[in-house]
């Protein structure tokens, strides 16, 4: 919930990480994740696997040498976010969601509990942003939504890491349009998952299953990471993910700093020519969390995410949808 200041524009070319301290000690894991990376209490411990035993892939999406597939669908709904606040010139990662909204994480747009001063004065997106390329070109916003509860600092949040690891770390963003084209009749826009079936107890959650005693799901990672890489290129990341309290989500990943409200999808891809009989939640390209945290012990190599999810702020309606509900409200042709 909120609005940004009457400053808008566009960034310029930004090189600061967006961590936002968004980075964990080993102490502010949850006895649970400890267990399930298989580290003691208050203890490092051994480096398993080289990503805390948890498996991923984390690589370039580009060739080598050009800018393909970024700049195609699915992936070009994916691009990197710049913010300004104060003086200082951040980036994250965002997603297209609607006609003329994008998802990213509530940090990225604005302080934890700081409430009207906690705004960033100005974000824009650069969609399958490559090198020095932008090949969609650069979309100011006029509007971006972020929970109540995150606005004054209510989230419930982990004990370990208030502000940091919380139930709602979610935004959303309204673009304004590029001549009279909107950013999805541009590049086109991701799906999110549909709201639970009140009658089904418990009720279901779109895409997750109990594997090898977790509530886990498949995640697609895209995101634009700074921290150790140059901030200028998509980076991919493929995981399990499985769920944790406070609301979160929590995947292998390689990446850091930048990646910040990118999104994590499931069936990312385009239709094949399969006809047998279809998996359960085959809804494709659906966006069902972002990158909110990561670690600062960097062999752990593992980020958390607020999942889009009913929870304590988010009674009747998901938190996503509750925001993208506001955001339509206040802005019809946005959606």
């Amino acid at each position: 919930m909120g609005q940004p200041s009457d400053t808008h524009g566009v960034a310029p070319a930004v090189t600061t990480d967006s961590d936002f301290n968004r980075e964990l000690s080993v102490e502010q894991l949850s006895p649970k994740v400890r267990s399930i990376l298989g580290l003691p209490d208050k203890s490092i411990g051994a480096e398993a696997f080289g990503s805390g035993s948890h498996p991923f892939t984390t690589e370039r999406v580009s060739v080598e040498n050009g800018i393909e597939p970024v700049n195609s669908y699915p992936w070009r709904a994916t691009g990197k976010l710049s913010m300004t606040f104060g003086p200082q010139r951040f980036v994250c990662s965002a997603s297209v969601i609607g006609r003329s909204l994008l998802v990213t994480a509530a940090h990225c747009v604005h302080n934890f509990g700081k409430g009207k001063e906690g705004f960033a004065s100005s974000v824009s997106f650069e969609p399958a942003r490559h090198d020095d390329a932008r090949p969609f070109g650069t979309w100011t916003a006029k509007a971006w939504f972020i929970p109540k509860t995150y606005f004054d600092g209510s989230d419930v949040c982990s004990n370990g890491a208030p502000g940091v690891v919380c139930e709602n770390d979610i935004a959303v963003v309204v673009l304004n349009q590029n001549g009279d084209k909107a950013i999805a009749d541009v590049v086109g826009m991701y799906n999110l998952p549909p709201e639970p079936n009140e009658d089904e107890v418990p009720p279901h959650e779109f895409g997750f299953t109990f594997f090898l005693g977790q509530k886990s799901a498949h995640f697609t990672q895209l995101g634009y990471p700074s921290m150790d890489y140059d901030g200028t290129k998509m980076i991919r990341t493929d995981s399990l993910g499985y769920q944790d309290d406070p609301n979160n989500v929590i995947i292998g990943s390689n990446q850091t700093g930048g990646s910040s409200g990118c999104p994590w999808l499931q069936n990312f891809g385009t239709p094949t020519s399969y006809t047998g009989t279809p998996p359960f939640d085959s809804q494709l390209n659906t966006v069902t969390a972002v990158t909110s945290w990561g670690f600062t012990t960097s062999h752990i190599k593992v980020q958390g995410a607020s999942r889009f999810a009913k929870n304590h702020a988010y009674t009747k309606k998901t938190n996503i949808r509750s925001l993208v509900d506001e955001a339509c409200g206040a802005d019809p042709g946005a959606c």
